[in-house]
């Protein structure tokens, strides 16, 4: 959030690989309905790796953000 106080819970990576994931998984399902569907599992696989990437990132970008910043980290420190 910019120029919030309020703690991050969820961000755009996360949605991202939450819907990658969803997706991979209904190719998946679809997969075994249909030959052609089948044909492209490792396709799917793929999806769903990028999926997970993208939660991963997410929570990686949403402890870094939620993280209490210091002045050192912040580069405003004061020189005396």
């Amino acid at each position: 959030m910019i120029g919030g106080t309020r703690k991050q819970w969820i961000n755009g990576e996360t949605i991202t690989g939450i819907a990658l994931v969803l997706m991979a998984l209904l190719f998946m399902w679809a997969a075994t309905m249909n030959d052609i569907w089948a044909r492209i599992l490792l396709a799917d696989y793929v999806l769903l790796a990028i999926g997970a990437g993208f939660i991963i990132l997410g929570i990686i970008t949403i402890h870094r953000a939620n993280r209490a910043h210091t002045e050192e980290e912040s580069g405003h420190s004061r020189r005396y």
